[in-house]
């Protein structure tokens, strides 16, 4: 076995932002646990006849041929479920390659600042240490709410990313305030990720036709349960989307993403499973948070009100929170331990399963 020499520091120095030697690479628990309530995922897979007959189409393709370069008749397809012009949409490999995308595009001649939520998504910090990009955060409140109040000075020709729902609080940005912020600043740019938007009350879509300087991000992977599709999609004015297409390397949706997530879009009985998910999701975050919330005075944490397919649980200590994470685990049930995250102190996030995995949750925390 031949084993690569490794280059000194001195010599990576050179190459490198000096960000990305300190920052933390990206890392999640894997324990052999039987319930996972860790990643948000849908806790059902697609029926076996939804994936035969992805799989016969994937066989009927050529794999010796390049797949379309940007997907663009997949494109057309949601763009006609959304209601938006094909021109207005952009595809990639999951959302987290899209928000790369827009934070490495839209910040190499920033003219302002480049402002980022917080606490939320832990990929738009990261991001931005591995490319050294210098960015400001926007503190939630005590509480775990957006808050104007809060808001670093945004010079014109700035960037604020945003979740909402927001990843791991659950919190959103009320629909007038995002509106009173596009008009209040016509010249700074919106990015909002809406990876759990089918989750709640308040999606942005026809926000995008009166406001030229909203961008939104969304992704496959949550309410249609194609996590393992990898597939996410920008929406924003045309002449964005064509610029976005310039960075954005061709051929980077292989021949199964193009036809399982054609299955998604043709396939009428798909759209009954994505209601049965959200409608789990609604339904029993509701029941859990409810039922976690009476144990939460014994146990002295507190359960934060969610729009989105998972709650967060916040104890007074990071402790006190691993300690219960430590329960969990014992009790076979794997939830995501954010207090290490800035804002996040003392605080796991837990994905919503299905009745049956709910109910030992429940059960876990009345034996803690």
């Amino acid at each position: 076995m031949i084993t690569a020499r490794e280059p000194s520091q001195t010599f990576l120095e050179r190459f490198m932002t000096p960000s990305i030697f300190t920052s933390r690479g990206y890392h999640i628990d894997t324990p052999d646990i039987e319930v996972k309530l860790d990643q948000n995922e849908s806790p059902w897979d697609w029926p076996d006849d939804v994936k035969d007959a992805v799989l016969a189409k994937l066989k009927a393709r050529p794999w010796n041929r390049y797949p379309s370069p940007f997907a663009d008749e997949l494109a057309a397809k949601i763009a006609a479920k959304l209601g938006v012009d094909p021109k207005n949409i952009l595809l990639g490999p999951g959302s987290n390659y899209l928000i790369a995308l827009v934070l490495q595009t839209f910040s190499k001649a920033i003219k302002g600042k480049v402002v980022l939520a917080r606490p939320s998504f832990a990929l738009y910090e990261s991001q931005c240490l591995y490319e050294g990009i210098p960015y400001e955060p926007w503190n939630l409140n005590s509480d775990l709410e957006y808050d104007l109040k809060l808001m670093p000075e945004l010079p014109n020709g700035s960037m604020v990313v945003f979740a909402s729902p927001n990843n791991p609080v659950g919190n959103v940005l009320k629909r007038a305030t995002l509106v009173s912020m596009l008009k209040d600043h016509p010249e700074v740019l919106f990015v909002g990720d809406e990876a759990y938007c089918e989750f709640s009350d308040e999606p942005y879509t026809d926000l995008l036709k009166d406001h030229p300087n909203l961008m939104l991000i969304r992704t496959f992977s949550k309410t249609m349960g194609a996590a393992g599709v990898r597939l996410g999609y920008i929406l924003a004015g045309a002449n964005v989307i064509e610029l976005l297409r310039k960075p954005r390397v061709p051929f980077l949706i292989n021949q199964f993403t193009l036809v399982a997530a054609g299955e998604v879009m043709d396939n009428p009985a798909m759209s009954k499973i994505f209601d049965a998910i959200v409608k789990n999701a609604v339904r029993e975050r509701k029941r859990v948070g409810a039922a976690l919330t009476v144990e939460s005075k014994r146990l002295n944490f507190a359960i934060k009100e969610s729009q989105a397919n998972f709650i967060l649980a916040r104890w007074p200590s990071t402790e006190r929170s691993a300690v219960a994470y430590t329960h969990l685990i014992k009790a076979g049930l794997l939830v995501r331990n954010v207090a290490g995250a800035p804002g996040l102190a003392g605080c796991l996030r837990i994905s919503i399963g299905t009745e049956t995995q709910n109910d030992r949750l429940i059960q876990a925390f009345v034996s803690m």
